[in-house]
């Protein structure tokens, strides 16, 4: 796929509701070096995408202390 240029069909495998208001930006933590296993878990011997980490927003939160990273409301939330 990667040679043909065609994207992946990428499968939704963690979602908030609306009422939460939440909002994510993967490129934010691209660029600051987080592993995708920090959030989904040992993806690179998965079949199929399976939800290993609760992402809650204590997890979120204890991560951005942890890295000293934006902790305000509207780093997350709108």
């Amino acid at each position: 796929m990667q040679e043909k240029g065609i994207d992946l069909a990428w499968q939704r495998v963690f979602g908030y509701p609306e009422t939460a208001h939440v909002r994510f930006n993967h490129a934010a933590h691209i660029r600051n070096n987080v592993e995708c296993a920090t959030c989904h878990g040992d993806i690179a011997h998965q079949t199929v995408a399976q939800r290993n980490v609760d992402l809650h927003m204590g997890f979120c939160v204890n991560c951005h202390r942890e890295k000293n990273a934006p902790n305000d409301c509207l780093t997350c939330h709108y």
